[in-house]
């Protein structure tokens, strides 16, 4: 079993992951989940559709959990908080930003960045986390961010042997 490591340290932005947003995307997310004019293509929309915000937020949460996928939650047991839930769990978004449109040919970089780290004071082997969390255009413009703070596992670089 994994021994708890110490909470994650606070570090820069890493990117977690790119998409590009096609008209086709655009509709089919807006047709199911947010179908306002501006996100539907058709006569209405002179340009190309713009992304509803919550696309943008769906693709970053796609991107954050599966950059928690990996090798080292191969080696630990079923069992583990780690396995089970990667990213832990969320308590809430704060100051959730839409700030640029996304028309439809437009690629996002997605980023995150722990803010803060600590252990959770009830649940051995969990921390709680803060993090800044943001989509850019590539050429840096930030079109979205919002803080998410949320319940983790710990995960130890050393898998120990029961």
């Amino acid at each position: 079993m994994a021994a708890p490591s110490a909470p994650a340290p606070v570090a820069e932005a890493r990117e977690i992951g790119r998409l590009t947003f096609t008209a086709a995307e655009i509709t089919r997310f807006a047709a199911a989940f947010d179908p306002q004019p501006a996100h539907l293509a058709g006569p209405h929309n002179a340009g190309a559709p713009v992304a509803s915000g919550w696309h943008v937020v769906c693709a970053w949460m796609g991107f954050f959990v599966r950059s928690h996928e990996g090798a080292e939650a191969e080696a630990l047991p079923g069992d583990h908080p780690a396995v089970i839930s990667p990213v832990g769990v969320g308590f809430g978004l704060k100051d959730l930003k839409w700030l640029e449109p996304v028309p439809a040919g437009t690629r996002l970089v997605f980023f995150t960045q722990v803010e803060e780290a600590r252990a959770s004071g009830s649940r051995p082997g969990w921390q709680i986390l803060r993090r800044c969390n943001s989509a850019r255009t590539e050429a840096g413009q930030l079109v979205m961010s919002f803080t998410l703070s949320h319940l983790a596992p710990m995960v130890s670089a050393e898998i120990s042997e029961p």
